[in-house]
């Protein structure tokens, strides 16, 4: 049978670090999303970018998460053949919802279907976490890992990488708030040096307690075990100077019904944590618009709740 001549993979947003997760927890979104088209050209990577903050995302294949993917793939399995990459951005980068893993998982996943490589969930998130070297500076795996497995990621160990795997409660909403201002370049890593370099013995011990009772409430299907867990003791307080109106946002969405409240990844965005059955996910995505009002910062809030990973669109022979 012939090789595809064009994959179309739909590609999740992600949310990382839950709090006290840093680099180890992630949760695929069930949108935004993006639109990543591979084709398979006579030679070279090129790469297309339309949508959502498209001006702002490189189209040169080594700056591009997607290129530099596409160009490990390539090299690592002698494939003799160039790609265009058309990257349709319905995830806005640079605001903590894991735009350029999306790029990077996407171009994994199309590669290994449409070469037929036969690479499992961890040898894609070992690919697609090279990818993130071109918008962090450096590998990482919670956000790739969430959008390939979809629900909720643990990163159990980097080497080897293992990845622990759960679904998300039913009952689970949950609000973002992406308070308004220009996209930043290198966003991640300013979000990253920040961060302090020694930790304390009691903060360990809060960070270790809290992560553990997230990984435990959905295992167990516990919204509101989630919700009070996410509270990070060591790298979220070094942050919340980056967001104006942080302190107001995340009391306001605990006033009106979230069960928990964290920066989104490295920021800006935020994100609540909903218990379905207790409280109206319209209601918190407002009052957390109303706390960046607040500090006279406009937002983008809307409301989603954990969906699956990477799928399919389309195929053709």
């Amino acid at each position: 049978m012939p090789l595809p001549s064009e994959i179309v993979v739909k590609a999740p947003a992600t949310t990382a670090n839950l709090g006290p997760g840093f680099d180890v927890f992630g949760m695929a979104l069930e949108c935004p999303s993006d639109k990543v088209t591979v084709v398979p050209i006579s030679k070279n990577i090129e790469i297309e970018v339309s949508g959502l903050g498209a001006d702002a995302i490189p189209t040169n294949p080594e700056k591009n998460t997607a290129g530099v993917v596409a160009k490990e793939i390539l090299g690592e399995f002698s494939l003799r053949t160039g790609l265009m990459i058309k990257l349709e951005k319905g995830i806005l980068p640079s605001v903590g919802l894991g735009s350029s893993a999306a790029s990077a998982a996407a171009v994994a996943f199309g590669l290994n279907r449409l070469f037929d490589l036969k690479l499992d969930k961890e040898q894609l998130i070992r690919l697609a976490a090279k990818g993130e070297i071109a918008s962090a500076g450096f590998e990482h795996a919670d956000n790739v890992s969430a959008a390939i497995y979809g629900g909720f990621t643990i990163i159990r160990s980097y080497s080897p990488l293992e990845i622990v795997h759960l679904d998300s409660p039913q009952n689970l909403d949950v609000c973002i708030a992406i308070p308004e201002g220009p996209i930043l370049s290198g966003k991640t890593e300013k979000a990253r040096s920040v961060l302090p370099k020694a930790v304390s013995m009691e903060k360990l011990v809060h960070n270790v307690g809290h992560a553990a009772a997230i990984a435990a409430g959905f295992a167990t299907g516990d919204v509101d075990l989630i919700g009070r867990s996410i509270s990070d003791a060591v790298v979220e307080p070094a942050r919340a100077f980056l967001i104006p109106g942080y302190q107001k946002v995340k009391e306001n969405a605990l006033r009106s019904g979230a069960c928990g409240v964290a920066i989104s990844g490295a920021g800006p965005a935020m994100l609540a944590i909903v218990n379905r059955n207790k409280a109206d996910v319209s209601n918190v995505a407002e009052a957390m618009r109303e706390g960046f009002k607040s500090v006279k910062v406009g937002a983008e809030t809307f409301c989603t709740k954990p969906g699956k990973g990477l799928s399919l669109l389309e195929v053709k022979q």
